[in-house]
């Protein structure tokens, strides 16, 4: 193995441009030594540690949980002679997902996708695989990999059978297996709005449409360099990864195209509901139009009715037309025709 020698003057200028966005937050940090025949973990160990694990005969997979720091990231180089641009990457928490291949090791950078809430939560999940060792890097508040240091612990396990690059295949594939719990949430809220729409607060579904339609489009944002990420992985000139092991990797490339299939669906479910929702709005807005226009016609035909019951209900003595004999059917006959006709110029005017 060639070593690429570091001084510390060169990681603070190599790191210098990404420190400030590192976090403080103390890390947890495990290892799992094995081969065929036996078996080693460690919890709560120094990077320093870590690496007298590391031998031609066995190899070592060591996982850090939480965000480390820079002095941290710079022993984890200068102990497993790690790339200093592939170190930038991991400490930059906003790293699109990629792949890439340097001399005898390789960075991957992919994504945990989580739920808060209305916030799509993106953790940070980064692999270094050299020739004997495998370092995961996971931004945060649990370890997704508990169920992987278990079955490494069955004898008869392919893990304990294959070489490092088949584990990374396992931890990419359980990466992208945990995705999809998110599908089932989007599913129950799609459900419940649907039920919404048709019923009395289907007007007030908006918001809660529009919010879903917003994490799914920023979900398959995230998801799209993932799934080139993992595709970069299967290609013939990949020297890092068995031809074995990247026929493995179609299947993780696949749950990603899965996932992001799905996630077209919603979205195109989502929006016909939004069609749907504005249509009612539009009825609803149509019929209230409609009442509010054959009550405006009825107060039109029955005013010159008021004026004139008004007009005869003045307390004056001198009003000639109160004296005549016939002038209270005459007045009501008058009311009856000019209603009459107002009526039939409503009606040809299509205003009742």
């Amino acid at each position: 193995m060639e070593e690429l020698a570091y001084t510390e003057e060169q990681y603070t200028q190599e790191l210098s441009p990404v420190v400030e966005t590192v976090g403080e937050n103390p890390v947890s940090i495990s290892l799992v030594n094995y081969n065929a025949e036996q078996i080693t973990e460690r919890v709560n160990i120094t990077a320093a540690e870590s690496q007298t694990y590391l031998s031609d005969d066995s190899f070592t997979w060591i996982h850090v949980q939480g965000m480390p720091k820079p002095s941290e990231m710079r022993e984890f180089g200068e102990l497993f002679h790690l790339h200093p641009m592939a170190l930038e990457d991991v400490i930059n928490v906003g790293e699109r997902p990629k792949t890439e291949v340097f001399d005898n090791q390789m960075l991957v950078i992919l994504g945990l996708m989580n739920k808060k809430g209305s916030t799509i939560l993106n953790e940070p999940l980064s692999f270094f695989l050299g020739e004997n060792f495998l370092i995961s890097f996971h931004n945060g508040e649990r370890d997704p990999f508990r169920a992987v240091r278990r079955r490494l612990h069955h004898p008869d396990a392919p893990l304990r059978q294959r070489k490092l690059d088949y584990l990374l295949y396992v931890l990419i594939d359980v990466t992208t297996d945990l995705c999809f719990p998110l599908l089932d949430e989007f599913d129950e809220e799609i459900e419940q709005v649907e039920q919404q729409l048709f019923g009395p607060e289907g007007v007030d579904t908006f918001m809660t449409l529009y919010t879903i339609k917003r994490e799914l489009l920023v979900l398959r944002l995230k998801l799209r360099p993932q799934r080139e990420a993992i595709r970069l992985l299967m290609r013939d000139d990949n020297r890092m990864l068995e031809d074995e092991t990247k026929v493995y990797m179609r299947d993780c490339y696949d749950h990603v195209m899965r996932f992001i299939d799905m996630l077209d669906i919603y979205r195109d479910m989502t929006t016909n509901m939004l069609d749907v929702h504005l249509s009612l709005v539009n009825k609803k807005t149509f019929i209230s139009n409609e009442v509010q226009r054959k009550a405006t016609v009825w107060a039109m035909l029955f005013a010159p009715l008021t004026f004139i019951t008004g007009i005869y209900g003045m307390n004056f003595l001198n009003m000639p037309e109160t004296k005549l004999q016939y002038g209270f059917f005459i007045c009501i006959g008058a009311m009856v025709g000019l209603g009459v006709f107002l009526s039939i110029f409503f009606k040809r005017k299509n205003w009742l």
